[in-house]
């Protein structure tokens, strides 16, 4: 418990203080058409989306990873979208543990974030973030981050990231 609220505490600070110094873009769905953008540093690996809707990944050299799409700005969409996250946690994790939805702003963004733990199938304590935010082109961009519990470095470099995400 103590690792989720380092974490939590981490994470929920630097959401609105940029810590890290990042070298890439991405633009999502395409920089022609975004409908956000995020910045990372290239020592991530990031995995683009094979089409608009499915998630982007990024991935801190540590295991720390993080997924962003963008949803269909209706309620009913987000509605499913936290149903399918928590359908994903139940099946991939044990133990898991979520705390209550918190409202959120960033970079003239309004949301609602959710952190929780869980144990994944080799026995490793892990932190996860899932925020949602409706954006200006009336989509609603939908962010995710999982780590190692004791993943202080990732938490970092992740929440630096996590604070990136704003509108184009």
């Amino acid at each position: 418990m103590k690792s989720l609220l380092i974490a939590v505490s981490l994470l929920t600070a630097t959401l609105c203080f940029s810590t890290a110094a990042h070298a890439d873009r991405l633009a999502y769905p395409s920089a022609d058409s975004a409908s956000f953008l995020i910045d990372y540093p290239s020592s991530w690996t990031m995995t683009p989306a094979e089409q608009e809707g499915d998630y982007v990944e990024l991935a801190g050299k540590d295991g720390a990873v993080l997924y962003f799409r963008t949803i269909e700005g209706s309620e009913k969409a987000l509605l499913e979208a936290i149903a399918e996250s928590k359908d994903y946690l139940s099946e991939n994790y044990s133990n898991v543990v979520l705390g209550k939805a918190k409202d959120t702003a960033q970079h003239g963004l309004e949301g609602f974030l959710a952190t929780g733990t869980g144990i994944n199938e080799d026995g490793d304590d892990v932190n996860f973030l899932m925020a949602w935010f409706p954006l200006p082109d009336g989509t609603i961009g939908e962010l995710w981050y999982a780590a190692f519990a004791d993943d202080a470095n990732g938490a970092k470099e992740a929440a630096a990231i996590l604070n990136s995400f704003r509108a184009p």
